[in-house]
């Protein structure tokens, strides 16, 4: 509007400086003429003309009008005014009349053509607009077509990859399996930055103890209020949070801070412990399969989690082995403890392995104590690749033993295990320093199942099959 304002201004100073330059040059040259009336040529009516031609009737109107009062004013010095309006009546009224008639045939032609052009330009313009908007819907169909087409190309490969990602979450250590934990959610979402949150019982607040993604300046909010923060809201009400939810609920996005795309609570069987925050991700990857496909992950994850968070209650770090990095026997029997507490209530069962290597001091004296425990660990790799990640490694009572609490598995799979425990052992080239050697070995298991035996009882039934063994 303000652009139209200024073009009609400038055609009005363009109008009135050439009818001023028309009218000043009659002055001052020809005098004897007023107005251009006699002779053949106007300057006026010519500029009328080509006004109404250019810029459409309305102005052309303008210009002849300003013509009229130019020409009424006598530029001859001994011209009455009286006598000489009297002139233009009686000798000028059917030219003006022409004139007039002109200016508007030749305005319409130009202000009809001039409507056409603005027509065909506001249809180009909106198929322009309209191809833009096509074009970006393209892209956007583009980016979720690629999207839909890469998830059923890996929807089976997902299925495998989920499953060996939740078997590599068990592990002994609490920040190694959040840490796998973040990276499945990353593989799984493309989330770029994500956090683990745990509930504080002391402080009744959540506290970030794992994330991807963080920056420096980040860590200045690794603390919330349950009360004040989506997170909170998650983790009182185990509730899933998804961004949508803010353009439902006042009280959440009250308590947004962009910092929530997804949010999971993770529970486990007795309590809520947590929760899981996915805070950057790409767009295209913000939909409900992903949804669903983290939702699938943590309750899959949280069973996982509750075991390494029990492991470190009981494990006391000052008696790892430094070699190894196994807890001793004494934070075993605890942990037995606690098993059969939790096994006795849940009507659960369990298993225990304790393997003793016989020529355990012949290898620590050819070979040395530290490369002896690396074999050790070699042996202990492969045992938890059989169990899948199953299983939870101590030392037991002499240098010589190990032990190993199997979960979910009665005196039958211990059994079996055993056997194929020995075939790994029996058939594996184990090598020192490119010296093969053998493993001489014997295992001992127990289970824990309908009937609840002590402790003692439990590791006596393993230490016996032992002694059987040696005789």
């Amino acid at each position: 509007m303000e652009t139209k304002n200024r073009t009609n201004l400038r055609i009005l100073l363009e109008i009135l400086g050439f009818s001023l330059v028309f009218f000043l040059f009659n002055f001052f040259v020809f005098p004897h003429n007023p107005g251009f009336l006699k002779g053949p040529f106007n300057p006026y009516t010519a500029l009328a003309l080509i006004i109404a031609a250019y810029y459409g009737k309305f102005f052309g109107f303008i210009s002849y009008l300003l013509a009229i009062v130019l020409i009424m004013i006598p530029v001859s010095r001994n011209s009455a005014p009286v006598e000489y309006w009297a002139y233009l009546w009686r000798s000028q009224s059917v030219r003006m009349t022409i004139v007039l008639v002109g200016v508007y045939i030749l305005g319409m032609i130009r202000d009809s053509y001039t409507a056409r052009i603005n027509h065909y330009q506001s249809i180009t313009r909106k198929e322009v607009m309209e191809k833009s908007k096509y074009k970006k819907e393209v892209v956007a169909l583009s980016a979720v077509n690629n999207e839909l087409e890469e998830r059923v190309l890996r929807q089976t490969e997902s299925v495998t990859s989920l499953y060996t990602q939740i078997k590599a979450l068990h592990t002994q250590n609490l920040t190694e399996t959040l840490n796998v934990l973040l990276k499945t959610v990353n593989k799984f979402s493309w989330a770029e930055k994500a956090s683990i949150w745990r509930y504080d019982q002391s402080t009744l607040q959540l506290v970030m103890i794992a994330n991807i993604g963080w920056q420096s300046h980040d860590y200045d909010n690794s603390i919330l209020d349950i009360d004040e923060s989506i997170e909170g809201w998650c983790f009182r009400n185990n509730m899933i949070f998804s961004v949508r939810m803010l353009l439902e609920y006042d009280n959440l996005s009250k308590m947004d801070k962009k910092r929530n795309i997804f949010t999971f609570p993770i529970n486990f069987s007795s309590s809520s412990w947590g929760i899981l925050n996915i805070e950057e991700m790409p767009f295209t990857k913000y939909n409900l399969y992903v949804e669903k496909i983290l939702s699938i992950l943590v309750d899959l994850a949280a069973p996982e989690i509750e075991r390494a968070v029990e492991y470190e209650s009981v494990i006391k770090f000052d008696e790892i082995n430094p070699h190894t990095n196994l807890p001793a026997y004494s934070q075993f029997y605890t942990m037995l403890e606690k098993s059969v507490d939790k096994a006795t209530a849940g009507n659960n069962h369990f298993s225990i392995v304790i393997i003793e290597l016989l020529n355990f001091s012949e290898l620590v004296s050819d070979f040395g104590e530290e490369s002896t425990f690396k074999l050790i660990m070699e042996l202990l790799d492969k045992l938890n690749t059989l169990s899948t990640n199953k299983i939870d490694l101590f030392h037991y009572k002499e240098s010589c033993q190990l032990a190993l609490y199997y979960p979910d598995i009665d005196y039958d799979g211990a059994s079996m295990f055993c056997l194929q425990t020995l075939g790994i052992i029996n058939n594996t080239s184990w090598k020192i320093y490119d010296r093969t050697l053998v493993l001489d070995a014997i295992l001992g298991y127990s289970s824990f199942g309908n009937q609840p035996i002590p402790v003692e009882e439990l590791l006596s039934v393993a230490e016996n099959l032992l002694e059987m063994q040696k005789v």
